[in-house]
């Protein structure tokens, strides 16, 4: 049975493969490192500035103010950063005169990933599958007979789980009051809609934010949209009620919570809940006008936080560097949870995940938030451990920050997989052998513009191993084949482990989804050798994290580096 499964899966490799590669999801290279002082990056970032320079002088980047950073984990400071102060922000009478690191602005429903980052702290994502009922008393409704069986009229909490609030699928409605038409009734009447009764008014989220009693008596009359797990829809109302489970959690009050699992143990100096004070943030036009003051209650879960460029790299850095949260957690959080209509557009725990194509594909995890006369974007790319954050304060500020992010997207993300490959052909590259007597082993590892490492040449006990291959893949031009390594994301102080993805070349770019897909991810591990796979590699590391050896496992034997990829230097050994 094993071997009609490997003679298939073979058989398959060779008809399935798109001609651009067929790496695993996930990194291409290990993550880079010290990108402020790579020139790569530096060029890159420089020619990022001339283009946001331009921007602003060619109208494209008017009547706002924003913050820019790119940072990465393994450095406090930011590898990019960029300022802009509108004109009338710079003579006005409220607010800074100018945009720096420290400027705060309003994040609206980026506050969101704050929200779901406490939820981390607090075993990860344990609570996803139960029902937020058990959290949230209100939510514990008594229907009868007839309304149970009525999931067009009423929303059937006891299917509700926390899980589907967090990634939009409870069908729940975007608010209850906060926006609501009804409002401006009078004035809707004339283009259309309906009187409205006196008893269906609303009595609160106009002048001022519902209270949790309105809210949920609100709340409990909406219709549900959708039945759950059926589609996303945005909701900040079921991000609301997920401040009150993480209330019911802790036995605290959300801002307490937040103050002393987030805010406090990153030192933000310019993170919080309440409006701060006027003098320390940006402020278009006035602070009613703006939003800035705007006391958005209860709702605060959703969209009510306060920061600054500067702390919300902070917050980035620490999320994708673990730092509050087990890294398994992190992992498992950094996943999408639903799809969109869109196939580069997927929904996880509240991220809105966009697939960049580099050409490989390169997921940016990302939050965006709009409220007032501010909009704002983080977005976090884990192959690099690497994010960008985009805080805008200004007119068409939404439209804006989604220019901003692309630009910054699209120059930076094929940027890094430009380093990280440079980086790692430093490490990693050259060639290890070692031959005694009868035993002449050696593989070379180089790169190319594709995604991982190439082992290029590969030979076992004077056996060419490529030929091997070749054969077992019944494929008779070299070149067809290719054998890369990407991370396996297994890592010691003294070791790293690879993948070997190896693969034939052979399909047009017009094959449908069935046969032009990547199937790397079935066919890993096809070849197996007495219990371990012939994809295993692990390099040995110097204190310096080069690479001293290079073990491919299933070939039971660990071979020296001997040369080095530039210019194929010799290793020098000291006794």
């Amino acid at each position: 049975m094993r071997s009609l499964w490997l003679l298939s899966a073979l058989t398959l490799s060779v008809e399935a493969i798109n001609t651009v590669g067929c790496p695993l999801l996930g990194p291409a290279f290990p993550a880079p490192t010290a990108l402020s002082k790579d020139p790569t990056f530096l060029n890159k970032a420089e020619e990022l500035t001339s283009k946001l320079n331009r921007a602003i002088e060619d109208g494209n980047l008017s009547s706002i103010s924003f913050a820019v950073q790119v940072f990465n984990t393994d450095k406090d400071d930011s590898a990019f950063s960029f300022y802009h102060t509108d004109h009338p922000i710079t003579v006005g009478s409220v607010g800074v005169q100018e945009v720096d690191e420290d400027t705060m602005f309003r994040i609206g429903s980026v506050s969101k990933l704050w929200t779901m980052f406490l939820f981390m702290t607090f075993e990860g994502t344990r609570y996803f599958h139960e029902p937020v009922s058990k959290y949230v008393p209100e939510l514990r409704t008594e229907y009868n007979t007839a309304q149970a069986k009525d999931n067009i009229n009423y929303l059937q909490w006891s299917d509700v789980t926390i899980g589907e609030l967090a990634s939009h699928q409870a069908g729940l409605a975007r608010d209850y009051a906060f926006g609501d038409l009804g409002f401006q009734s009078e004035v809707l009447q004339m283009i259309g809609f309906p009187s409205l009764p006196k008893a269906e008014s609303l009595s609160c989220g106009n002048e001022y934010p519902c209270d949790r009693k309105e809210f949920f008596r609100g709340i409990l009359k909406t219709h549900p949209l959708t039945s759950t797990s059926q589609t996303p829809v945005y909701s900040n109302a079921g991000y609301q009620i997920l401040g009150y489970v993480l209330e019911s959690i802790a036995e605290s009050n959300f801002e307490d919570i937040l103050m002393d699992r987030i805010i406090k143990p990153l030192n933000l100096t310019r993170s919080c809940l309440q409006v701060p004070d006027p003098s320390l943030a940006v402020i278009p036009q006035n602070e009613t006008y703006s939003w800035f003051d705007y006391q958005i209650g209860e709702e605060a879960p959703a969209g009510g936080i306060f920061s600054s460029a500067k702390d919300t790299a902070t917050f980035g850095r620490a999320v994708l560097s673990s730092a509050l949260v087990d890294p398994a957690v992190t992992r498992r959080w950094l996943k999408p949870l639903t799809h969109t209509s869109s196939l580069r557009h997927s929904v996880g725990a509240p991220w809105e995940i966009y697939t960049f194509l580099t050409p490989r594909r390169v997921d940016l995890y990302t939050k965006a938030g709009d409220i007032g006369l501010y909009s704002s974007l983080m977005g976090l790319s884990p192959d690099h451990n690497t994010g960008i954050t985009v805080l805008v304060a200004g007119n068409d500020s939404h439209v804006m920050t989604s220019r901003i992010s692309e630009m910054v997207s699209d120059m930076i993300l094929p940027t890094l997989d430009e380093v990280a490959r440079n980086q790692a052909l430093e490490r990693f590259g050259g060639t290890y052998a070692f031959t005694e007597g009868s035993v002449n082993s050696s593989i070379t590892i180089t790169a190319d513009d594709g995604a991982g490492l190439v082992v290029s040449e590969w030979t076992s006990n004077s056996i060419d191993m490529i030929e091997t291959l070749m054969g077992l893949q019944k494929v008779d031009d070299r070149s067809a084949i290719s054998i890369r390594l990407q991370p396996s994301g297994l890592q010691t102080q003294e070791q790293i482990s690879f993948l070997a993805v190896i693969y034939s070349l052979a399909v047009s770019e017009d094959d449908g989804p069935l046969v032009g897909s990547c199937f790397s991810w079935i066919l890993l591990e096809s070849i197996v050798y007495d219990n371990v796979g012939l994809p295993e590699f692990v390099f040995t590391l110097d204190q310096d994290g080069d690479a001293t050896s290079l073990s491919p496992r299933a070939l039971r034997v660990t071979l020296p580096r001997v040369c080095r990829a530039d210019k194929m230097s010799p290793v020098l050994e000291f006794p």
